[in-house]
């Protein structure tokens, strides 16, 4: 008996995880229906659809709107299909499989295990589905209560703006940008920066290779951010309960806090230098450190293999001392770098 067919929008889904990328889920798509798309073009779609888009090479800008429309920006030809709820809705995974990433950098190979993550369920009704591929200076502006987002850059950059649901996020050699989003998400960009602004998360996984990781300002329930060769900075960001875990293999990690939070730091063969402005109490030896700020409050970790652990109150720019010493560091990402500077579309409202 032979089983049952998938849709293609199922099979979008496993191939592309199954091929080893976090968010690659166009890569083995054959669009032969799809219709290409230069300039402006708009899709409506149903009260809660998907985006799914993957690009090559170039830079994707993803922001929001009021209207029921998925609106698309080229300067390149994107092939674009518009799938409805039947063939999507049946077949939504429940979870991510993410395959083995390896990378070659100049200290060797840097291999990234593979793992799941599970995805939350999708708000209620009907999930039409808009799926893109291509290359180019992309923009795509989608209802503000778009179900999910799926994008993959593997050369470039990516941004997500205003964006508040599940999304899923993967650039190979490309610098990633999360600005005002929430919710619950994947992100992994082997080589490529990771800067999150003014967002706050639910549940957030995110992992690098070589890519450094910027939080600034961002509140988190549950977090897990890994990397190998790269540092991490979670600076002026809040804790709400939940579990928080930083470690990087090699970088350093920087953590600077608003509220209460109980932090457990180690260094294997670095320091772990406290700075706290405020009420904090501080114990351990150069090496590991626990500490209880403003009273207590939800689990941090921090850890840093051949690095050195950074803890401070707030702001880094509150902490002359520390940010010196970070300044020092060519290993920490103390600096604002955004994407490349082009004009970004305003949508009308």
């Amino acid at each position: 008996m032979m089983p049952p067919r998938r849709s293609r929008y199922n099979q979008v889904v496993h191939k592309g995880f199954g091929r080893g990328a976090a968010a690659t889920l166009l890569a083995s798509l054959v669009l032969l229906l799809a219709a290409p798309v230069r300039a402006d073009d708009a899709f409506d779609v149903g009260p809660s659809p998907v985006l799914n888009v993957h690009l090559n090479r170039g830079t994707l800008d993803i922001q929001t709107w009021d209207r029921p429309q998925v609106q698309i920006s080229s300067d390149a030809p994107l092939y674009v299909q518009h799938l409805n709820a039947a063939q999507v809705d049946p077949n939504i995974p429940h979870q991510l499989q993410v395959s083995s990433q390896q990378v070659e950098t100049e200290r060797g190979p840097v291999t990234l295990p593979a793992e799941s993550f599970v995805l939350p369920e999708l708000p209620g009704g009907a999930h039409d589905a808009i799926v893109a591929r291509g290359g180019g200076h992309v923009t795509i502006t989608i209802p503000r209560n778009t179900a999910m987002v799926l994008a993959h850059v593997r050369a470039g950059h990516l941004s997500i703006n205003g964006y508040h649901g599940i999304f899923v996020a993967h650039g190979r050699s490309a610098g990633i940008t999360l600005d005002n989003v929430g919710g619950t998400g994947f992100v992994e960009s082997l080589r490529g920066r990771v800067v999150a602004t003014n967002s706050t998360f639910d549940r957030l996984r995110i992992r690098t290779a070589t890519g450094n990781m910027l939080f600034q300002g961002c509140t988190s329930h549950q977090i897990q951010a890994t990397s190998s060769y790269g540092s991490i900075v979670y600076d002026n960001g809040h804790f709400q309960p939940g579990l928080a875990r930083f470690e990087s293999e090699h970088g350093n990690v920087a953590l600077g806090v608003r509220g209460g939070a109980q932090i457990g730091a180690h260094s294997g063969s670095g320091k772990v230098i406290s700075s706290f402005q405020r009420e904090a109490n501080v114990r351990g030896n150069p090496a590991t450190k626990q500490a209880t700020v403003d009273g207590g409050g939800p689990v941090v970790t921090a850890t840093s293999h051949h690095g050195s652990v950074y803890l401070y109150s707030g702001s880094m720019n509150e902490h002359p001392h520390v940010r010196q010493q970070l300044s020092g560091s060519a290993r920490l990402p103390i600096r604002y770098v955004g994407p490349p500077q082009r004009a970004r579309r305003r949508p009308p409202f």
